[in-house]
């Protein structure tokens, strides 16, 4: 089990299940939310769950074609990632989490969109793109 939850405590959850995948975007939109770049923990909707907190989380839903609902705390502003009951994966904010999810980062994503100033050094796979501009 990998448990996790916001800066201030009020939403925490849990996931059961074997995450998916760790990746690292770049895209505009994860850097003016996260910092530098979003570190993302792929899950199955089935394997998420959410402890306490739900009347705290706020959710920013972009104007289209950007589709992408961010989810955070509203009381301390930390990004949660996008649970839904919608879909049968999600992303998890990493920056969330309490526990280490077994997991490495495979991938980089949307570098065409990182700052000129950031280098990438540490030798992951990394993908072109530039998705939030």
């Amino acid at each position: 089990m990998i448990r996790g939850s916001c800066l201030c405590g009020a939403v925490r959850f849990e996931i059961v299940g074997e995450p998916l995948s760790l990746s690292y975007c770049h895209c505009s939109r994860c850097r003016k939310s996260a910092g530098v770049f979003a570190a993302v923990l792929m899950v199955r909707a089935r394997d998420f769950r959410l402890l306490s907190g739900a009347e705290h989380i706020r959710r920013y839903t972009p104007e289209p074609p950007f589709r992408h609902v961010r989810g955070f705390c509203g009381t301390c502003g930390s990004p949660i990632g996008e649970p839904s009951d919608e879909h049968k994966t999600f992303p998890i904010a990493a920056s969330a989490l309490d526990d280490d999810p077994g997991l490495r980062p495979v991938i980089h994503l949307n570098v065409a969109s990182k700052p000129a100033w950031y280098e990438i050094t540490d030798g992951v796979k990394q993908v072109p793109g530039n998705y939030g501009r």
